[in-house]
């Protein structure tokens, strides 16, 4: 692997993004492996919300029981789907900052290399957040629907709805759980704001310089991955998203952010490869690197840089 780009320079890591968990692994690969064989589920799931707008309309414009009621039964089994993925970010709120340590605590150098099943369930985690956040941001009748039920509930509890029957509260969906889930679907990109805001928790057990340095390492090994010929379509994806997710990580958590000229990750050279990828699914990354990282308006900037995202 070649470092003639200039910027920081990078080790001649390859990652194995098929790697199977060592025995040094597998507990922590153990935590996650579940989550996402969930997540293909979830991800077909919300590219099917189809939202329930047309009997919300109906419910508005002649309201009665009978209107009512059935907007009130479609926006419930709505918002069950809602608090499922709701809930698949809360376990991972809980359980990233420990991968983030795993792989960047104590030197990455050393780490990545020899947890290659670890660096593969973090790409995967990357591929999973970018994939919803694109598709609820595209979905209006996410946010329209959890209102709307709000909405009712509350008029539900005073007892000056016309829904005849309310059915079984899930005992899940409590008054703060929903609170919770109302902030988390009014931001525009709920899953990486979560993945951003729990890598500051990792601080706990693992400097910010380790943090900083780890996730540079992973942008910088996986733009480099890029260049070779021969990485596989499949592998391009999964590198595509590492590289994405690690620059937004990096750009919140690092003081000066990442698009600065002494930058600890080669992001000119990042963003041109996503930006001359030919690979349409690029465009979400290029958008994520537009409007969830920190400082790319700040005036340390390089014009490059800001062109290349213009």
């Amino acid at each position: 692997m070649g470092n003639k780009s200039s910027g920081p320079k990078v080790p001649s890591i390859q990652l194995k993004l098929d790697a199977e968990p060592s025995d040094g692994e597998k507990d922590l690969a153990g935590t996650f492996t579940p989550m996402l064989e969930k997540s293909a589920e979830l991800l077909a799931s919300l590219q099917a919300y189809s939202g329930c707008d047309k009997a919300i309309r109906a419910a508005l414009n002649d309201p009665n029981a009978e209107t009512e009621t059935a907007a009130w039964k479609a926006v419930t089994a709505a918002v069950g789907n809602l608090l499922t993925y709701f809930q698949w970010a809360q376990s991972m709120e809980k359980e990233f900052p420990r991968l983030l340590v795993a792989l960047c605590g104590g030197g990455a150098d050393q780490k990545v290399p020899n947890n290659q099943a670890l660096v593969s369930i973090l790409a995967k985690i990357f591929e999973f957040a970018f994939r919803f956040d694109e598709l609820k941001m595209t979905n209006p009748a996410i946010q329209n629907d959890f209102s709307y039920y709000r909405r009712v509930l509350s008029r539900v509890k005073s007892g000056s709805s016309r829904v005849k029957d309310v059915g079984d509260s899930n005992p899940d969906l409590t008054e703060e759980v929903a609170n919770r889930m109302s902030f988390f679907y009014a931001y525009p990109t709920p899953m990486m704001k979560i993945l951003i805001d729990t890598s500051f928790k990792a601080e706990d057990q693992a400097s910010k310089d380790e943090l900083v340095n780890g996730l540079s390492l992973l942008a910088n090994v996986s733009v480099v991955q890029l260049t070779d010929p021969a990485t596989t379509a499949g592998a391009r994806n999964l590198l595509y998203c590492t590289m994405s997710g690690a620059i937004i990580l990096v750009d919140h958590l690092a003081a000066m952010g990442v698009f600065h000229k002494k930058s600890t990750v080669r992001i000119k050279q990042c963003v041109s490869t996503l930006k001359n990828s030919g690979d349409p699914a690029t465009d979400a990354l290029l958008n994520s690197l537009r409007f969830t990282t920190r400082h790319l308006s700040d005036d340390t900037t390089m014009p490059d840089v800001k062109k290349l995202l213009a």
